[in-house]
């Protein structure tokens, strides 16, 4: 009977080591920032230092019938910053100074815009940066010219860049094509490799 407590302890030490060494390798990796997804079931999106928040809000009153409220908990300012019609997703950088929105707007398209400090209702469309930048190389066909094309952005590598994926199809590319490039803050796109 000892020798069964023991071992028990020594199974729940390992478990409780384990989801540490988990849980600090997912926030040094980035893993610890999530996706939000509104609408549905959450309400919020928590800035990873806490101190901001993105609020959804729902009203089939209004068009377009969602819309996105930035909360600062430390000194009580809120902006109305975003409006969309079906879904999107907000994914905030691990400084917490920026968050991109992914606006699903369409069934056939979508779209990232980016947020930065100092807040406003201004933000940068990654799409249209992503389009003059395949432009200066005459490879924006696959995104201009489909009928399909979905472009959204994936996870922040780090304080200044993000990830992101462009997919789609049609006329121009009917089996299909994805993606990956590299947003820089300042400085714009690259691919990824």
């Amino acid at each position: 009977m000892r020798s069964r407590r023991k071992c028990g302890r020594k199974f729940k030490a390992a478990i409780g080591w384990f989801l540490i060494t988990v849980l600090c390798a997912g926030v040094t990796t980035g893993l610890g920032a999530q996706k939000v997804s509104f609408p549905g079931a959450r309400s919020g999106a928590e800035s990873p230092d806490g101190r901001f928040s993105i609020k959804n809000s729902d009203n089939d009153l209004h068009d377009p019938a969602h819309s996105l409220t930035l909360v600062d908990h430390q000194n009580g300012s809120v902006i109305n910053i975003y409006q969309y019609e079906r879904g999107v997703d907000v994914l905030w950088s691990p400084a917490s100074n920026a968050f991109v929105i992914n606006d699903h707007e369409g069934s056939n398209v979508s779209h990232p815009v980016l947020f930065r400090e100092p807040w406003s209702t201004n933000y940068t469309d990654l799409r249209a940066q992503l389009i003059d930048y395949l432009g200066s190389a005459n490879e924006a066909k696959s995104v201009l010219d489909n009928h399909h094309v979905y472009f959204t952005a994936q996870r922040w590598l780090s304080n200044k860049q993000i990830l992101c994926e462009l997919t789609g199809y049609g006329d121009v590319d009917p089996k299909g094509f994805t993606k990956h490039y590299v947003y820089k803050l300042g400085a714009g796109f690259r691919p990824y490799h």
